[in-house]
Order: structure tokens, then sequence, then C-alpha cells
């Protein structure tokens, strides 16, 4: 596991070694049903999807993929997506994504401030780990919405996150 006292639920969905590519961004994702963390990582060892990881309500948060493997979380690249994303690169080559549990299916869950702080911490350590630039998303990197990519079908996800808390959390930490 590369994220410690993460509960490792290993997924079989994943892209090996990222096809040579290092990640530079991270995908903040919300469920759009679940209850728990364990629930999802179970759900993605018989699913044909994963993510590298899931924080739940209560702030446990499942690790499903390695963080040198590509998720096969984000799907495609869609029209109207941000203009650093192309559709020649996999973009689950090039990303580490995390899971909220957000028990609407329509994402409107805010996140607990136990899985906030969860979610804040463990972005901090990603980027650490892998020189991600602890800002906005861009064309050198950073740390976006799965709606980055694909706001055809993805329009709602991540749902509400803290943005500007997390900004402001990574920047006193720096």
């Amino acid at each position: 596991m590369d994220e410690p006292q993460a509960l490792w639920l290993p997924s079989p969905n994943y892209f090996p070694a990222r096809a040579g590519h290092a990640p530079r961004w991270i995908i903040i994702h919300g469920t759009a049903g679940f209850s728990s963390a364990e629930e999802v990582g179970y759900y993605f060892q018989q699913a044909d999807v994963s993510t590298h990881y899931t924080i739940g309500r209560d702030g446990v948060i499942v690790q499903s993929v390695r963080e040198h493997d590509g998720a096969w979380g984000n799907g495609g690249v869609t029209t109207g997506h941000d203009p650093w994303w192309s559709r020649k690169l996999n973009p689950n080559n090039v990303t580490i994504s995390i899971e909220h549990v957000k028990p609407h299916r329509d994402n409107s869950d805010e996140l607990t401030e136990t899985q906030k702080e969860a979610s804040f911490r463990l972005i901090q350590h990603i980027c650490d780990r892998h020189h991600i630039p602890k800002h906005k998303a861009n064309a050198s990197g950073g740390i976006t919405g799965h709606r980055s990519m694909d706001p055809l079908h993805r329009s709602f996800c991540p749902g509400p996150y803290p943005w500007e808390e997390l900004f402001e959390f990574l920047n006193d930490t720096k």
C-alpha cells in the first residue's frame, strides 16, 4: 500500500505501470451512492471500474489500486473538457483518483468534517510523493474534479467539495 493506515482492498481493474507515464493530476470523485468506503472497495473488486482510493464519511481510507498503476476510474475525455486533457492519452495513466462516499445518487452530499480532514491529508501526501502541484489543475498538473475531463456525463462529479479550504490547507503545509 502507498498510504499508511489505509485499508487495502485490491481491485483487479488497473493499467499496469501507467504505460510509462507519471501521475500529474489528482482527480476528485463522488461515489453517487454507497454507504461506506469498504462497500466501494468490495464493489471495485467485482465491477469493471476502480479508483486508487475511497474515503468514507467516517474518514476510513480504502486503497484499491497502487499509485504506480492507473486506476479505471476516469473514463474518457468528452467534448467541453478542460484544455489540458487530450483524447489521445488515457487520462487514467496520468492521474490518481480519489472517491468520496456520497450516499445520494446526485452527489449532493457535503463531506463530513472527518471525511474532509482525511481527504486533505491524503491529497497532501499524494502531492508530496509524486511532486504533483498543490494548486487548481492546469496544464502543468494539479487537483480537479472528474467533471474537468468529462463534463458531458460527469458534470455532477464530485458534487460539493471544499476546494478553497483544500488549497488553503495545502498552502499552509508547503
